[in-house]
């Protein structure tokens, strides 16, 4: 479970932001709460290129950091990304820190990395249920310290540490018991999707999980009950034509145990199932391509596995314009059928969809986050509806297209 997400100095996001999914003290919802205190839930809104993609993206990097630390070679795929629109800051290092809950334990994980990648500063903490915070490990540039009751996993591994790699991977590759929780929940268990469309990676675990009986039957039941045609999904094997895999085998592009697979197995397609009719009358079923589907229709097959995988396992799911080429109504039934059958997971997505705020109401006034460019300096601020002290019974929508938030495009 998701508590706190921080980072400073990262592209359009100049000063520290935190972003809370700690609940606030209101009756709004409570179905929508995990123990009363921590929210299902989290929506972004603002106007174009006001830095909602770059909150995402804020995500990303700090996963991919953490995976790529002690590979030289694909720490490259992570460079300095600072607000470009101070000198001072072109220069500044980047921070990050999390706050998550985790198999009955509170941790605390944090770095600073510069712009050759150098880790300046790194700390991990822990506290379990009714007892105090407790640090696990301190480090400044090289300096590293350790608990050396409580994280026995560290003794011998601090030389084997370079100064631009981090702590916890290097201790997760070495199988410490601690930092491998702390390094899986944040690499596994978090899951963000920027652009399902041209996601590959993602487009190849829907597959998979809609292989799993259980889950295409859930995705076909909702997909019915959201007023889609299909009748069922099936994922078929089709042979690739010699032609096309010469192609293949003559692009560098393509990883070789793609193209091995793709030699002996064909190509996994999607394929949807509709009546077939006669006069009037069923006269049987006939499959579609996925492609002739709708953009909406394509986009939910795919999300929908994942959801319910998300659901399922207790993840965090972080999804950039979850609105895209989804009506309103339909974009409402999802968040509503994502809290009702979550327990401990989450969901955060960003949304150019205004009308999530209309009446009735379907969100809780902390799960309503803004994003808005500081007009002068053009730099990203992120703020909570709830920082408004607005009554329970205020029309939000109207709230906001007057500019009482903020998070609008300042036309003309």
């Amino acid at each position: 479970m998701l508590i706190e997400f921080e980072f400073e100095n990262f592209k359009s996001f100049k000063n520290k932001t935190l972003f809370s999914l700690e609940a606030a003290n209101i009756d709004d919802f409570t179905d929508h709460l995990i123990d009363n205190k921590y929210l299902k839930i989290a929506s972004i809104l603002g106007a174009n290129a006001s830095g909602k993609s770059n909150f995402v993206d804020a995500f990303l990097k700090f996963k991919a950091i953490i995976k790529n630390s002690i590979d030289p070679e694909k720490q490259k795929t992570y460079p300095h990304e600072p607000f470009k629109l101070d000198s001072e800051y072109k220069n500044k290092p980047t921070f990050f820190r999390i706050n998550f809950f985790y198999d009955t334990t509170f941790y605390e994980y944090l770095f600073e990395i510069d712009k050759e990648g150098k880790i300046l500063k790194e700390e991990l903490y822990q506290k379990e249920i009714n007892k105090y915070k407790k640090y696990l490990f301190k480090r400044e540039k090289q300096k590293i310290t350790y608990n050396k009751r409580s994280f026995k996993e560290a003794k011998g591994l601090v030389d084997k540490t370079r100064e631009n790699a981090l702590f916890l991977s290097v201790l997760n590759q070495f199988n410490g018991t601690i930092s491998k929780k702390v390094y899986e929940y944040i690499t596994q268990k978090i899951i963000i999707i920027k652009n399902l469309d041209c996601d590959n990676e993602l487009e190849l675990l829907a597959k998979m999980l809609l292989k799993n009986k259980k889950i295409k039957t859930k995705v076909v039941e909702i997909m019915q009950n959201l007023d889609f045609s299909i009748k069922d999904i099936e994922i078929q094997k089709e042979k690739i034509p010699n032609t096309v895999l010469e192609k293949i085998e003559k692009d560098e592009n393509i990883p070789q145990e793609l193209k091995k697979e793709l030699h002996q197995n064909g190509l996994e397609l999607i394929k949807t199932r509709h009546y077939l009719f006669e006069n009037g009358k069923i006269k049987g079923f006939t499959n579609f391509d996925l492609y002739e589907e709708s953009e909406g229709t394509k986009k939910l097959i795919k999300l929908l596995p994942i959801m319910i995988d998300i659901i399922e396992n207790q993840k965090i799911l972080i999804i950039d314009e979850l609105d895209n080429s989804l009506h309103t109504l339909l974009l409402k039934t999802l968040i509503e059928w994502f809290v009702k059958e979550s327990k401990n997971s989450q969901l955060i997505f960003t949304t150019h969809d205004l009308n999530i705020l209309n009446k009735p109401e379907i969100l809780r006034r902390d799960e309503v986050y803004f994003v808005s460019k500081q007009s002068k300096f053009e730099y990203s601020e992120l703020y909570s509806l709830i920082e408004f002290n607005i009554r329970k019974d205020k029309n939000i929508l109207k709230g906001l297209l007057k500019g009482e938030f903020g998070a609008i495009p300042l036309i003309g």
